[in-house]
């Protein structure tokens, strides 16, 4: 992201688009790409301009702010939602998108209090205590989001009575059987009363790949590919499902020299 950051405002009333416009002026960081009275339009607007920062009124006739979230394909820009209607603020906030909250009549210091909510959420260093908006200079580092699932050193899986200590590498490949999994660990087989789904909503997506609906491998087990046919480092055969193939090689090519 640029320095600049670019924003779109929809609301069905004149007055708050003379208003919104008039603060968005005055931030010299932020550019205007327009402007919408119907919700429909902006939809489209949104879609194609893609801006960073999106006014959005809630009460608009034929499709509310909640709707037209709702109907906005992900990734969504960061929203301020717009309105003379405090009560519908829990039901927005829903949204991981919506950053702020503001009333009208929108005064320019509250105006700017969720512009600075924003820049701090995108990275950006802004120096709260300057009396006229500053351009922010130095936008900060910050690491990209891990899976919680890739530092996960163990998981208790449970076999009869016992509780059995699994690392991700003891897995060579779980195969499905209904309501329950064989797990076929390096040093042994585990059978499991679990769903293949639980399972792959569990594990490290880095490190595993599912390749039919009955079969989970280990990237790292994968001995060789002959066509649709993988072979794991135990020596076990097991067939790429078809409508598994096109994600599964993709995902294989980003080993391929």
């Amino acid at each position: 992201m640029s320095e600049s950051l670019t924003c779109y405002l929809i609301d069905d009333e004149s007055p708050a688009h003379v208003i919104m416009s008039k603060y968005i002026s005055r931030v010299p960081y932020l550019t205007f790409l327009g402007k919408s009275y119907d919700p429909f339009e902006g939809l489209e607007k949104v879609q194609a301009l893609r801006p960073d920062i999106l006014f959005l009124d809630v009460e608009m006739p034929y499709m509310t702010g909640v709707e037209f979230l709702k109907s906005l394909p992900l990734p969504h820009p960061l929203v301020i939602m717009v309105t003379a209607s405090p009560q519908f603020a829990a039901e927005t906030y829903n949204f991981d998108s919506v950053t702020h909250y503001l009333l009208k009549p929108v005064g320019f210091d509250k105006f700017l209090d969720a512009i600075n909510r924003v820049t701090k959420r995108l990275g950006f260093a802004i120096d709260p205590e300057a009396p006229v908006p500053t351009k922010p200079q130095i936008r900060s580092q910050t690491e990209p989001a891990v899976d919680p699932r890739e530092k996960i050193p163990y998981f208790l899986i449970k076999e009869d009575k016992k509780l059995i200590r699994v690392a991700p590498e003891d897995i060579v490949f779980a195969e499905g059987m209904k309501d329950y999994l064989k797990l076929h660990l390096t040093s042994r087989v585990l059978i499991t009363h679990m769903t293949m789904s639980k399972l792959e909503e569990m594990l490290p997506p880095s490190q595993f790949l599912r390749i039919n609906r009955s079969y989970l491998i280990r990237r790292q087990a994968i001995k060789e590919i002959d066509g649709n046919l993988i072979t794991t480092l135990d020596g076990k055969k097991v067939a790429i499902g078809v409508t598994y193939r096109e994600r599964v090689m993709e995902e294989l090519k980003k080993n391929m020299i």
